[in-house]
C-alpha cells in the first residue's frame, strides 16, 4: 500500500517547541533575554562577508528554480511534415544540367527519360522550362512532344495554349491509360494553380478544357477513375460547377475511402460547401478510416470548418465526443497530435482539460490511463498537474498507468531534472517499468538544445 502523503499526517518538528511545557502566558511584546548580542534588521543591511555569501547562494537557488518552467510543455509538439524526397540533401545542379543536356541529344529514349524526370522532379527553373518548351515546339516525335507538354503542365506552365491543346487532344484518345496519365498531371498542376492569387490565374484554352472534362464526367459512372479525376479537375477550374459538385456528393455515399476523402477536401476547402451530411462524413472518416493519413486530414478539415459552422449544424457535442475519444483511443501519435491541434482550434481544449484532470483521480485504472494518454498530446495546464503525474509515477497502484506516464514525459520531451532523476532511479530496477524508463531516457537524451529553445519561445502557459 502507498504511504500516506505529507498532507495526510500531522507535521511534527523535532526538537519540539519549548512552548509545549510553558505553564504561564508571557506578557505581550516582552523582550526575551539573550545570551549574545544579535544584530537588528538595520545592521544586517550593511555589507558583510557572510551576508554576501548568503545572498549569492540565494540568487543561485532562485535562478535554478526559475529554469524549470512548464510553459514549454503546455501544448503538444507540432506535427512533423514529411520530406518531399526520401533524402535530405538538395538536388544537385549537375543533375539538372545533365537532364537538360540529355533532352537535346539525338537519342529518343534518353530524351523521353529526361523529359519525364524534369517534370517529376518539380524544379521549375527558367533553364528547365525553356529546354522543355523548345523540345515541345521543335521535336517531331509525338511521344516526346506529349512528355514535354505533360512536364510543362506539372511545372505550372498552364498559360501556354499550345501545351494545353495537346493535353486536351490526348484526353480525347480512346486509350484509357493515356487519359488517366493526363488527368493525374492536371490534378497536380491545377491544385497548385488554385492556390495562386486570382490575379495570377491564367490557363490557356480554359473553356475548351472545361468542356472536355465535363464530357468525360458525363460519359462514365461517377466512381470511375477517369470520371472522378475529371470532376476533381473541374472543381479546381470552377468551384461552382454543378457537375463536379454532384460527383463529389455521389462519392460521399460510396465505400471508397480514398475518393471519399478527396471529395470531402474538394467540397470543404475548394467549393466551401458544408452541411450536416458533410460533417457527419468527416466524423465517420476520423473515427473509422483504416488509413491514418485520412484520419489526420479529417481532423484538419474539422479545424478548417470551424466551431461556428459546427454549431450552426447542431453537431458541436458529436464533434467534441469524437475528438475526446480519439485523444486516447488513436494508436498513432501523429493522429493524436493532429486531433489535439484541432481541439485547440475549435476552442475545446479547456473543457477537455477539465474532464481529463478529473479522470486522473478516478479509481478505475483504465480511466486514469486514458487521461494520461490524452495529456501526452494536450500538455499540462499548470505545474500542479505535472507534479501530480510525477507523484503518480511513484505511488499509482497500476503498472500500466505508470508506464503510460513515462511515455507521456517522453512524448512531451520533458527532460528536466525532476523527470530524469526519477527515470534513472526506475531504470535500475527490472521488469517493464525499468525497460520503459531506459527507452524514455534514451529518447530524452536526444532532445536537442535547439528544440528546447524553440519550445520555450513557441509555447505559453495557459
Amino acid at each position: 500500500m502507498p504511504k500516506d502523503s505529507f498532507h495526510q499526517t500531522p507535521h511534527i518538528t523535532y526538537p519540539q517547541s519549548p512552548s509545549l511545557w510553558r505553564t504561564s502566558t508571557p506578557p505581550p511584546h516582552s523582550i526575551q533575554p539573550r545570551i549574545t548580542e544579535q544584530p537588528d534588521a538595520t545592521s544586517l543591511k550593511h555589507p558583510c562577508m557572510y551576508r554576501k555569501k548568503l545572498d549569492k547562494e540565494k540568487s543561485k537557488a532562485q535562478k535554478k528554480k526559475s529554469e524549470f518552467s512548464l510553459s514549454k510543455y503546455v501544448k503538444s509538439a507540432k506535427l512533423k511534415e514529411k520530406e518531399l524526397y526520401p533524402w535530405n540533401e538538395k538536388l544537385k545542379p549537375e543533375r539538372i544540367k545533365a537532364l537538360i543536356k540529355d533532352i537535346t541529344s539525338s537519342d529518343e529514349t534518353g530524351q523521353l527519360y529526361a523529359a519525364q524526370a524534369l517534370g517529376n522532379l518539380g524544379v521549375a527553373e527558367e533553364d528547365v522550362i525553356s529546354a522543355l518548351y523548345k523540345t515541345f515546339q521543335e521535336c517531331k516525335s509525338l511521344p516526346l512532344q506529349y512528355e514535354a507538354a505533360r512536364s510543362l503542365a506539372l511545372l505550372g506552365c498552364l498559360e501556354k495554349a499550345s501545351v494545353m491543346k495537346l493535353l486536351i487532344r490526348n484526353l480525347k484518345e480512346k486509350s484509357l491509360n493515356r487519359r488517366e496519365d493526363v488527368l493525374s498531371a492536371l490534378k497536380v498542376s491545377l491544385h497548385a494553380w488554385s492556390m495562386l492569387p486570382k490575379s495570377e490565374n491564367c490557363i490557356g484554352a480554359q473553356s475548351s478544357l472545361i468542356r472536355n472534362l465535363q464530357r468525360l464526367v458525363e460519359l462514365q459512372e461517377p466512381m470511375d477513375n477517369v470520371a472522378f479525376n475529371a470532376a476533381i479537375c473541374l472543381g479546381y477550374l470552377d468551384e461552382s460547377n454543378q457537375t463536379a459538385q454532384m460527383t463529389m456528393f455521389w462519392c460521399l455515399t460510396k465505400k471508397d475511402r480514398k475518393k471519399k476523402m478527396e471529395a470531402l477536401g474538394m467540397l470543404v476547402c475548394r467549393m466551401r460547401i458544408v452541411d450536416a451530411v458533410i460533417l457527419q462524413t468527416v466524423l465517420e472518416q476520423l473515427r473509422c478510416s483504416p488509413v491514418y493519413k485520412h484520419r489526420v486530414d479529417s481532423a484538419k478539415l474539422l479545424a478548417f470548418i470551424g466551431l461556428e459552422t459546427i454549431q450552426q449544424e447542431s453537431l458541436e457535442e458529436d464533434v467534441f465526443n469524437v475528438l475526446l475519444e480519439k485523444l486516447y483511443e488513436e494508436p498513432f501519435l501523429v493522429v493524436r497530435q493532429s486531433v489535439a491541434l484541432t481541439v485547440e482550434d475549435l476552442n475545446m481544449k479547456k473543457r477537455i482539460w477539465d474532464i481529463v484532470e478529473k479522470q486522473l483521480k478516478e479509481e478505475n485504472e483504465e480511466t486514469r490511463r486514458k487521461a494520461v494518454i490524452s495529456l501526452g498530446v494536450l500538455g499540462f495546464r499548470h505545474k500542479n498537474m505535472f507534479f501530480a503525474l510525477l507523484e503518480m509515477l511513484d505511488l499509482d497502484t497500476s503498472e500500466e498507468v505508470r508506464i503510460q506516464i513515462i511515455r507521456t514525459f517522453s512524448t512531451l520531451g520533458m527532460n528536466n531534472t525532476h523527470v530524469m532523476k526519477n527515470l534513472k532511479h526506475k531504470a535500475e530496477a527490472d521488469g517493464r517499468l525499468g525497460r520503459e524508463s531506459v527507452k524514455a531516457l534514451k529518447l530524452l537524451d536526444k532532445v536537442p538544445v535547439l528544440r528546447k529553445d524553440w519550445m520555450l519561445q513557441s509555447f505559453c502557459l495557459h
